[in-house]
This record gives C-alpha cells, sequence and structure tokens, in this order.
C-alpha cells in the first residue's frame, strides 16, 4: 500500500498517542551491543487466513492444536491475535517470543514432526493461505519490556523501509524516543520488531499495547509537539524528514488478543 510523503508526514505526527517510546540505545550502540541485548530476543510469528465461512473451524481447529501443546508439556508460551483493520482483517497471527536462534533447533527436534502433524490435521483444512517470519524484538529500541503480557488490543504500525535506509531509520527513531522518554506523562507502553526472515524488508513494526479503543485517542501533545520542543523545531523537521525517506510505504492494522486461541506452560 504505497503512500505519498505528505500521507506519510501525517501518519508520523497522527501516530503520537501510540508511539510511546524511550529508547535505551543511541545511535551510536555497537552492532556487538544490540545484538547481545537482544540474544533472547527472537519470535516466529505465523499468520493464518481462513477460508471464506470456515472461521469457526479454524478456531475450533487452533483449540485442538494448543490442547495438543499442553498434552505435550510444551514450555514456549504461543499467543494469538485476530487482526482487526486494515487490508489483512481477519487473519490470524500466533507468535512465540523470548527465545535465542538456538532455541528454535532444539524445539524443532522435540516438537517439530508432531506439531506439524497435528497443524495439518486441525487446521490446513480450514485455512486459504497461511505464512510465517522471525522476528527480532528491539528492545534498545523499545520501552516496553521483551515478553511482557498481551493487553486486549494491539496497535500496529508496519514500515517498509528503502534498501539500505535501516540506519537512517533506526537513529531518527531513537532521537525521537530521547524525547519521549523526557515526558513523564507520555504512555510507555510500545515495542519494536524488526523482521528478520520471511517477509518484505527492510521491514520494522511498531506495536502499542491498548485496554480498550479509548486508548486510541489523541494524547494532549502530538509526536511532532514533542520533538520540536527538545531539539527546536529545525532539527525535528529533519528527523521526520529522515524517517519520510527511508521509509518506502507503511500501513496500519489492529489486533484482538484471543487467549481462548492462545496456550501458556502451567508455572
Amino acid at each position: 500500500m504505497k503512500s505519498g510523503n505528505a500521507i506519510l508526514a501525517i501518519s508520523l505526527i497522527c501516530s503520537a498517542g501510540c508511539w510511546g517510546q524511550a529508547g535505551s540505545g543511541s545511535s551510536s550502540s555497537s552492532t556487538q551491543a544490540i545484538n547481545a541485548q537482544n540474544a533472547n530476543n527472537v519470535c516466529r510469528v505465523y499468520f493464518v487466513k481462513p477460508k471464506l465461512g470456515s472461521e469457526a473451524q479454524l478456531e475450533q481447529g487452533r483449540k485442538k492444536h494448543m490442547q495438543f501443546h499442553k498434552s505435550q508439556n510444551d514450555t514456549w508460551t504461543w499467543t494469538t491475535f485476530a487482526i482487526e483493520t486494515g487490508m489483512n482483517a481477519g487473519v490470524y497471527v500466533t507468535s512465540t517470543c523470548g527465545h535465542a536462534w538456538k532455541d528454535f533447533d532444539d524445539w524443532e527436534k522435540r516438537m517439530g514432526k508432531a506439531d506439524t502433524a497435528d497443524a495439518t490435521t486441525n487446521m490446513s483444512p480450514h485455512e486459504q493461505a497461511s505464512w510465517n517470519g522471525f522476528y527480532l524484538y528491539r528492545s534498545d529500541m523499545s520501552l516496553g519490556a521483551a515478553n511482557r503480557p498481551p493487553t486486549p488490543i494491539t496497535a500496529v504500525t508496519i514500515y517498509v523501509l528503502h534498501p539500505g535506509a535501516q540506519n537512517e531509520f533506526t537513529d531518527a527513531i531513537k532521537k525521537i524516543n530521547d524525547a519521549l522518554g523526557k515526558q513523564p506523562d507520555w504512555p510507555k507502553t510500545s515495542g519494536w520488531l524488526q523482521l528478520i526472515n520471511g517477509g518484505e524488508g527492510p521491514t520494522f513494526v511498531l506495536l502499542n499495547s491498548r485496554q480498550n479503543w479509548a486508548d486510541f485517542a489523541p494524547l494532549p501533545k502530538s509526536i511532532a509537539d514533542v520533538v520540536n520542543e527538545t531539539y527546536g523545531k529545525d532539527a525535528g523537521d529533519a528527523i521526520f524528514k529522515a524517517i519520510r525517506n527511508a521509509t518506502e510505504h507503511l500501513f496500519t492494522e489492529s489486533a484482538l488478543y484471543r487467549p481462548d486461541l492462545s496456550y501458556s506452560p502451567a508455572k
């Protein structure tokens, strides 16, 4: 979904109510330090689009599949959301996070074949399409802690960047984070995912926790207000220009938490 610079600028400003970032890193953070900070923040995210009219059957299949995880004493948490708005409305998203890369090899050896067989039996007949990818939760760009409990709604903003524009984008985001971090009343509910493998990239996903739809209402100050107050208008304009120039396109959606389609291991 392409967006012109004017639309992109409006989107960046309007996202003030859901940014809520105060990054712990800066543009001078080394790759080694960032990798170390995020070493256990790998997520695998599965997307499933049901066949038309098969939503109920797919949900029943997902519930049976989560019972399979329980029967196998799976130690991983699997969290499911249903996308409510945007061009992916109706898609179910199930993720498992908080892992190192090697953990996926261990899990595959332990559960992989049986998991695939159960999913094929209980869910595949009701799927129109499915895809998945690996994402990294960027703690160095996020205020919210990794693996915190889900809230009823998540506001999602997906940024697809121009090739080679990642550094400019992350540097600009961290400058905004530093400004927002100085605001004691700014909501600190957000986190960033970076797509590592499994789709169009470079892609970054901004996630913001919401208790209800009222939480989408604008804040008294916009993100532009805060940035301009912190850096001055000229510097603030340069920060937003860097984000606009780095971004090929963006889109937004909302996702509803489905605890009935999720699984958490026994404590």
